[in-house]
């Protein structure tokens, strides 16, 4: 019993690390990266993180920092270890606008600010509303539900339906488009399954398979099932980059990122060509921010699930040491372990 709970502390403390790695490793390529003529993003990458770990003294006191994604998926864990595990939609936004209002700098898509100082007036009497309100009514379908969702993925051993709904009215709370919330519900639930993976018999096409089983009972047009049939066909062969980013997307739309995190994390689980690292949780993130585009959010939702797969261990040291709010996620990651081994 010790060893399963060992296990499980593991795999919360990498879901949650391998994320803020990946938004702040991912962070200074999202505006594009100057290559040297002949150089592919992806060699660059891999130039990086080898010297990262080459020049770790040099890096001693330097931190590279989160970005928004981070900074609302500690707000999700806070509200949730604050809760018990439950969710309340009012305590939720008002840790998103508070911590919005505290450091605005994160890098905050425009349409989100527009309704996050909303989120924590308490005059405002439907929490919902100010996300209904953009897009004419239709709401948004950026990928921030699925950026900041991963603690809900470890929300529960055994009740997906819990995730599933959590995850739903938690991303209605900025994105009420359909694509928005649908996207984090998947993104939630591939941290859930990799999260009670067994590494040994793990199948990335049943994988795969679980996720398309969710998403053909959560969604009414079918663009996230349709993506993932893709992806399995995809990962029969070895596309290029370019491929997929045509299939998959590298933009800050939810059905256009989060199809590309998963990817990432099923394509690395074996070598890839071009990235010579053999820790896999390296190399998913390296793959995440090759796809180029919105690099710190594909990469932090890659990071979340190959995290939760293969735990804190295979987390390298370096990405301890330099990145911003590792030391927050393994404080958060071991509360929720705690709450949520009492009981659902």
């Amino acid at each position: 019993m010790a060893s399963a709970a060992s296990r499980l502390k593991s795999r919360f403390r990498g879901s949650l690390v391998g994320a803020v790695a990946g938004d702040c490793l991912g962070a200074p390529y999202e505006c594009g990266t100057q290559l040297p003529e002949g150089g592919t993003l992806m060699s660059e990458v891999v130039k990086f993180m080898q010297n990262l770990g080459k020049n770790i003294d040099k890096e001693k006191g330097r931190k590279f920092a989160f970005t928004d994604d981070t900074a609302m998926a500690r707000s999700v864990a806070a509200s949730l270890i604050h809760c018990k595990g439950k969710y309340d939609a009012r305590d939720m936004a008002r840790r998103f606008s508070e911590e919005y209002l505290n450091e605005p700098f994160r890098g905050y898509g425009g349409n989100v600010i527009e309704i996050l100082p909303a989120l924590g007036d308490p005059c405002v009497k439907d929490i919902y509303s100010p996300a209904e309100s953009q897009f004419n009514g239709k709401g948004s379908f950026g990928n921030g539900g699925g950026m900041r969702i991963a603690p809900v993925g470890l929300c529960s051993a055994e009740n997906l339906d819990r995730v599933i709904e959590i995850a739903r009215e938690s991303t209605k709370l900025t994105h009420s488009n359909e694509l928005g919330y649908n996207g984090a519900v998947l993104q939630a639930c591939a941290v859930n399954f990799a999260l009670h993976a067994d590494p040994v018999t793990f199948n990335p096409d049943g994988f795969v398979e679980s996720l398309l089983k969710v998403m053909g009972r959560v969604e009414s047009d079918g663009v996230y099932s349709d993506k993932l049939k893709r992806m399995r066909e995809m990962l029969k062969t070895d596309p290029t980059t370019d491929d997929v980013v045509e299939e998959l997307g590298n933009e800050v739309i939810a059905h256009l990122s989060i199809l590309s995190a998963v990817y990432s994390f099923l394509r690395c689980i074996q070598p890839v060509q071009g990235i010579p690292l053999e820790n896999a949780m390296e190399r998913t993130i390296t793959y995440a921010i090759s796809l180029d585009g919105d690099t710190d959010t594909i990469a932090s939702m890659a990071g979340a699930i190959a995290g939760a797969f293969y735990g804190i261990e295979e987390v390298p040291k370096e990405w301890m040491g330099v990145c911003e709010g590792v030391d927050d996620a393994m404080e958060q990651a071991d509360q929720l372990l705690d709450i949520m081994l009492g009981g659902d």
